[in-house]
């Protein structure tokens, strides 16, 4: 009886054992629900939110954008909407890939406008671009710096070599 009621059950309850799980930070056996949950309906985009967010927290970030990805893809409620493209800002920023993170949280704004932990991601994320490629500038300055350096100092080298091989002919003469 108890196999029957398994086969039985839908999408949602699966969705509702994952949700369960995942309160009990219990990431691993959440993933398994909501991969359950797709089973029975692969355009659930709650299962499929859900199931990034159980990935997330497993740091299978890759895995977690694209179950985002296609959330977004099915979702039609713009709040939830907006949940999802403030997800895959998050992982692309945490993952340096600070354009991408922009356009996503620009995304989730749209969906919902008023959303401020979003807003502050958004412009704390375009501080960090703006950052990198000040780095990046900076270390191809000194990368430059430094060949110019080096070039110099080969140079000092061979008229060094030069002017000692010339002596050497000297002494010898």
């Amino acid at each position: 009886m108890a196999v029957l009621n398994v086969h039985a059950q839908s999408d949602r309850q699966f969705i509702r054992n994952g949700n369960r799980l995942y309160r009990q930070q219990n990431y691993a056996k959440a993933e398994i629900e909501y991969r359950k949950a797709l089973g029975k309906n692969p355009s659930n985009p709650q299962a499929l939110y859900n199931l990034g967010c159980a990935l997330l927290m497993q740091q299978k970030d890759s895995a977690a954008v694209k179950q985002f990805q296609n959330a977004a893809q099915c979702e039609k409620a713009k709040r939830r909407k907006a949940m999802v493209w403030h997800n895959i800002g998050v992982v692309c920023q945490k993952h340096q890939l600070f354009s991408d993170a922009i356009k996503a949280y620009e995304e989730s704004l749209r969906n919902n406008p008023s959303d401020n932990e979003t807003r502050y991601n958004l412009a704390l994320c375009m501080r960090q671009q703006k950052n990198q490629k000040n780095q990046n500038k900076q270390n191809k300055q000194n990368k430059n710096n430094k060949n110019n350096k080096n070039n110099k100092d080969k140079q000092k080298q061979n008229k060094n070599d030069k002017d000692k091989n010339n002596k050497d002919k000297n002494q010898q003469q």
